[in-house]
């Protein structure tokens, strides 16, 4: 019973916090195959869920709005209104694309991908890097097997780092 909630402690702290999971495990004294086994199944696993949780509420939200806004209380709407007015007059003052912002705007998405699936379990967490994956690289189909490499590789990474750290 002691493992099992240990396991269960590893896991959810490497499905929310991924790159502290692997210290968090080697202080628990679990060995080297049990937390690379239990910080794989957390982030996997957490991610998947974040994943398609912020994918379903994305897209339920426009549904949900309505609803919402009949039981906010006035100053709120009030207030609401207020930053509605304020946005709609940027939008309309800024700039337009040229060229150059468009080129700018291309290369930006086409390494932006790559950097949020590299960086998410190192310096983000595995639900903000879901949730930018859900808003911006939903429609592309590579996206969640590149997510779910990027954690396995840095998982033995993080494992192999800490380990000979701790041995030290």
């Amino acid at each position: 019973m002691e493992y099992l909630l240990k396991y269960l402690n590893v896991i959810l702290i490497a499905s929310v916090k991924y790159f502290w999971a692997t210290p968090y495990a080697i202080l628990l004294k679990l060995n080297v195959v049990e937390t690379i086994v239990m910080i794989q199944i957390g982030g996997l696993l957490g991610f998947l869920f974040f994943y398609y949780l912020f994918a379903f509420l994305l897209k339920e939200i426009k549904l949900l709005w309505p609803k919402v806004y009949l039981i906010t209380p006035a100053i709120f709407k009030v207030r609401f209104e207020q930053w509605r007015i304020v946005r709609r007059q940027r939008k309309l003052n800024a700039k337009k694309f040229t060229r150059t912002n468009k080129m700018i705007v291309r290369i930006r998405e086409r390494w932006g991908m790559v950097g949020i699936v590299v960086l998410t379990p190192v310096l983000l967490s595995i639900p903000v890097g879901a949730l930018i994956g859900t808003k911006y690289f939903r429609h592309r189909h590579g996206f969640i097997p590149w997510m779910l490499l990027s954690i396995f590789i840095w998982g033995i990474v993080s494992v192999s780092i800490f380990s000979l750290i701790s041995d030290i």
